[in-house]
């Protein structure tokens, strides 16, 4: 009931006057009512988005890497910190190399066995991420081209596992190159 109260309250579908003479809720409780539970979702929120505070190098080398990244697992996160870097990059007055997506090449050399990838059902898959690709890289601001490309990647991605998932296809999402790479090793 307190509840109700305090969202008509607070939609101003009733006036504090009417609330109090309604004697169905006080004006002071409901001020705690909101400082409780404003403070409760804070609390809530801080612990269920703690933000990752990961330090970029504004280098080619990261910047690459953070592209690859990208073309192997489709995760924006790793495409905000390629734009991000590719930026600051731009603002040093460095002249980083163009963003270019290669999800096509890395799935292209995911099959085990050459035959499975002139399959017809491969052969469509790969054409559509193919063309959506290029559609990207060749106008890598256009937000339309990237919002299509990932839907279509992601696509491609989840038919191919799901149709070849006994070792036909190797997700390269699931590898990272710097675990061979001896320079990042602890």
């Amino acid at each position: 009931m307190k509840y109700t109260a305090v969202a008509l309250l607070l939609l101003g579908v009733a006036s504090a006057a009417e609330m109090k003479s309604l004697n169905q809720i006080d004006i002071k409780n409901t001020a705690q009512l909101e400082s409780e539970s404003s403070s409760d979702n804070d609390a809530m929120n801080v612990q269920l988005d703690k933000p990752k505070c990961i330090y970029l190098d504004e280098t080619q080398e990261e910047l690459d890497y953070q592209i690859d990244m990208f073309s192997r697992t489709l995760d924006t996160r790793h495409w905000t910190n390629a734009v991000n870097i590719y930026t600051a990059m731009k603002k040093k007055g460095k002249n980083p190399q163009n963003l270019h997506v290669h999800t096509w090449e890395l799935y292209d050399t995911g099959f085990s066995f050459p035959r499975v990838r002139r399959y017809g059902y491969v052969q469509d898959n790969m054409d559509m991420l193919e063309h959506f690709q290029d559609n990207l890289n060749t106008n890598i601001s256009n937000s339309t081209n990237f919002a299509n490309f990932l839907r279509v990647a992601n696509q491609v991605k989840a038919n191919l596992l799901t149709k070849y998932h006994d070792g036909e296809f190797a997700d390269p999402g699931q590898y990272d190159p710097r675990d061979d790479d001896p320079r990042y090793e602890d």
